[in-house]
């Protein structure tokens, strides 16, 4: 980096998302944290949210079956394996107790959060700048949800492999397999990793290793047909009614409730749309799917091509994959958005003063909000005939629209990026 570069990117501007205050110490950082997250659960008991305990319930009673004598095999299904890494050890501390494991694992979601924002802290020069603002303004943006989902484990998981990338690489590839082997979907990234030359050995040591272990426990413990399950199951699924394709639908019936569209739980355990179009426009999903990775590879083709790319180009090639991934599937639930939150604060502490940064984390934030106004808020609203259904409908279309946006100015600061390199 020349001189004159580095003075131009002193005199950038910090990311001032609300409430941004500089130079603070560990105390600071954690009374904020409580406060903030005190909002959050504040939420759930004054704002009643406690639907966003469904899939907790949902955890409980399946591994109730298991000590019943379900078997791995039966239990979970649509999930790998090594999620009872995450979910089970609550479920003992509870004594198999339903409201027990639901506390104890809001709690072991609070601790991963903590652990994640104390990282972050410590990647700003233990001042608060814009990775942990970004991310302490996140979590209260997305509600109580954050903390009854174990999404919150792969992205911060996701956050970390992007922190991690240029220095220790092999703890990034580590993450990005144990990422997998919870959500299958950070198996994507891996690609990212291995664009820079030099550290591509190491990456695949720590993917490989972290992947043999998970995935032949998993074999060992339910089996290969167990272990595929899940990719089974989500090729069987539906339109779900919240994702981007499904949108053009969910404005029509907003247009015409009755008689036209249903929508109901499907039996793979999600809301999704029936009627006309339904079944060309998940056709149509098969095809935005090819096409967005294509995008992908000739994004990787140019970061590869690139003499040595940067942390903050590998983590914008990172957020776009993520992104791509998301718009173009035929699923979309609310905690996805989880997914973005921590590889968008990793790359905040890796371009602590680029306005681009700045610019994505606000609107990420707007789209979160967006995103806890559609569920838990306004659900059941949009679900029925209801007087609000319109309204919630509107916000679930300009939420897409966020994504949509959200993805096309990733792909574009990846395109700049490599050029720039190139």
């Amino acid at each position: 980096m020349t001189s004159s570069s580095m003075v131009r990117r002193r005199q950038l501007p910090q990311l001032e998302l609300p409430g941004a205050i500089v130079a603070q110490g560990r105390h600071s950082i954690a009374l904020r944290w409580l406060l903030s997250r005190a909002l959050t659960l504040s939420i759930l008991v004054f704002g009643h949210e406690s639907d966003v305990t469904g899939d907790g319930k949902y955890y409980a009673r399946s591994l109730h079956q298991l000590f019943e004598g379900g078997g791995l095999r039966t239990t979970l299904q649509e999930y790998p394996l090594p999620v009872f890494l995450v979910i089970l050890p609550q479920f003992v501390l509870g004594f198999l107790n339903q409201v027990a494991f639901i506390i104890l694992f809001a709690l072991s979601m609070l601790i991963v959060d903590a652990v994640f924002t104390g990282f972050l802290w410590r990647g700003d020069g233990r001042r608060r700048g814009d990775a942990t603002n970004l991310w302490l303004w996140f979590v209260p943006a997305m509600g109580p949800l954050a903390y009854f989902r174990f999404d919150l484990v792969p992205a911060v998981l996701a956050g970390g492999a992007v922190l991690a990338a240029v220095r220790r690489p092999a703890v990034a590839g580590a993450l990005t397999a144990f990422g997998a082997a919870l959500k299958l979907w950070p198996a994507v990234m891996l690609p990212t990793f291995l664009i820079r030359r030099g550290d591509r050995r190491q990456v695949l040591i720590g993917f490989l290793g972290t992947a043999i272990l998970t995935g032949g426990l998993a074999v060992v413990l339910g089996g290969v047909s167990r272990t595929l399950s899940p990719l089974r199951w989500q090729s069987a699924r539906g339109l779900q009614i919240e994702s981007i394709a499904a949108t053009p639908l969910m404005l029509a019936r907003m247009v015409h409730p009755v008689g036209t569209w249903d929508i109901h739980v499907s039996q793979y355990k999600a809301f999704e749309i029936f009627g006309p179009g339904v079944h060309l426009t998940s056709r149509l999903t098969s095809l935005l799917t090819v096409l967005g990775g294509v995008l992908l590879v000739v994004l990787w083709w140019r970061a590869h091509s690139a003499a040595s790319p940067s942390a903050e180009t590998l983590g914008w090639i990172f957020l776009a994959t993520a992104l791509v991934v998301t718009v173009t599937n035929k699923t979309l639930s609310p905690q996805y958005l989880l997914w973005l939150g921590g590889p968008a604060a990793a790359l905040a502490v890796r371009a602590p003063a680029d306005p681009a940064v700045r610019t994505f984390a606000r609107v990420l934030l707007v789209t979160a909000v967006a995103t806890h106004l559609v569920f838990p808020i306004g659900y059941n609203a949009l679900l029925k005939t209801h007087s609000f259904m319109p309204l919630v409908t509107l916000d679930l279309a300009a939420r897409n629209l966020l994504l949509l946006w959200l993805t096309w100015y990733a792909v574009r600061q990846v395109w700049i990026q490599t050029r720039r390199a190139g």
